[in-house]
């Protein structure tokens, strides 16, 4: 069962910006205001402990390692820890992690403890979703009571049943998963399996072998898991994508690297999962950004680059340099950034209305109508002002042959 029945994570999320688990290759040790740790390993042992919490936190925050989020959940929790009012009574993040991994009783207390300082994300919902499935009646498979017995109860081929039955009844497992893992069973019930693998781990290093390259794929077909036309481009590639790799996640991790992007471009260009003019915009499209800079309003420029950043998950100077890729989607939205930074900027040299325009007159490139402005002018972007001639905003780019799992998955081999 792939998603764990307990809510794994909450604890460490809660201790995690106290421990010094962050990158550390600029920092200098011994850190004199971390009781003079001379390594990681000794910063994290004396940030684990609720008396210096504070002092991670500030240490932290000043250089730079703890987001604005992270540094204000902290804050919260160690003064929860200073008021003794942390779940089950924990101090830290050991004893935490255990009060809240290893009794079930434990579980909607350590929830709303998360809700209370402000944890939030997908780890919490699903454990929300196994706390409402429990009150409702739902049985953890084989009678769990903790993480490590309800993961080892699932590992066993023979209560995969079970825990997909939990699985479903607590919607911890989507429909299509769902689906696949039940298809699945029935031929590990059969035998039918490639080598008769049991486990995923199992199949994954029997799959991986060459030799048993055409009784998995017969398997993947026989099970549903490539359509006709995901089946051909298997058969087409060998199931190997750039750099002989195998599987979505090998073939992403490889082709997420600078140096390999234009071995994935001529791959995905020579296989027909790219097109001539895809490829075109994919080594163009650093170049494009660039330009588009430049011939926008230096005024606007800003703007602009503060929305690609974000675009670029804070990493544009990385993406102007040419050491990161852009995906896709992280083409796709250049153009509206750009866009929308020249529009702010004219908007922002319109007269406000009823009134004239500053010295200096409109911008390069407008008129003013003839016989005066309007005495009542409309708030907003008016319908006839234009982008001034010469701006050119590039829009559509696209990146790397894939952007998502499912991309890859399509285009660099069978499931695994």
């Amino acid at each position: 069962m792939k998603k764990n029945i307990f809510v794994s994570a909450i604890m460490f999320l809660c201790f995690f910006s106290f421990v010094f688990a962050v990158n550390t290759e600029n920092v200098g040790y011994p850190i004199a205001e971390l009781g003079n740790c001379a390594n990681k390993v000794e910063c994290a042992t004396f940030c684990n402990k609720a008396e210096n919490m504070n002092a991670c936190i500030a240490y932290g925050e000043k250089n730079g390692m703890m987001t604005a989020e992270e540094v204000k959940i902290s804050k919260v929790v160690a003064n929860k820890v200073k008021e003794g009012k942390m779940p089950g009574g924990c101090t830290d993040k050991n004893s935490c992690e255990t009060f809240c991994q290893t009794n079930l009783d434990s579980l909607s207390e350590c929830l709303s403890f998360a809700d209370e300082v402000g944890i939030s994300g997908a780890t919490i919902e699903e454990g929300k979703k196994v706390a409402k499935a429990l009150k409702e009646g739902a049985k953890l498979p084989g009678n769990c009571k903790s993480k490590t017995e309800c993961e080892t109860f699932c590992a066993d081929p023979n209560n995969i049943e079970a825990c997909l039955d939990f699985g479903e009844a607590s919607g911890i497992i989507d429909k299509q998963e769902l689906s696949q893992a039940r298809s699945i069973m029935k031929f590990i019930k059969s035998g039918e399996t490639p080598g008769s693998c049991k486990r995923k781990s199992d199949c994954d290093v029997y799959c991986k072998d060459d030799s048993h390259w055409d009784e998995c794929l017969a398997f993947a077909e026989k099970a549903g898991f490539l359509s006709g036309e995901e089946l051909e481009m298997v058969k087409k590639t060998g199931g190997k994508g750039p750099g002989n790799c195998k599987g979505k996640e090998e073939c992403a991790a490889y082709c997420e690297n600078p140096s390999h992007l234009d071995e994935c471009v001529e791959f995905g260009a020579k296989t027909g999962m790219i097109s001539e003019d895809e490829v075109e915009k994919i080594k163009g499209g650093v170049q494009m950004i660039k330009d588009g800079l430049e011939q926008i309003p230096s005024e606007a420029r800003s703007e602009a680059e503060a929305c690609l950043e974000e675009a670029f998950n804070g990493k544009l100077s990385e993406v102007l340099s040419g050491n990161t890729m852009i995906t896709k989607d992280q083409g796709n939205k250049v153009g509206p950034c750009m866009e929308k930074a020249v529009e702010n900027y004219i908007k922002s040299q319109m007269p406000k209305e009823g009134q004239m325009p500053s010295q200096g007159g409109a911008p390069e490139g407008f008129q003013i109508p003839q016989g005066g402005m309007p005495e009542n002018i409309p708030q907003g972007m008016p319908e006839n002002v234009k982008i001034p001639e010469g701006v050119q905003i590039p829009s559509g780019l696209q990146g790397p042959p894939c952007s998502s799992p499912e991309e890859c998955m399509k285009m660099f081999g069978p499931k695994q």
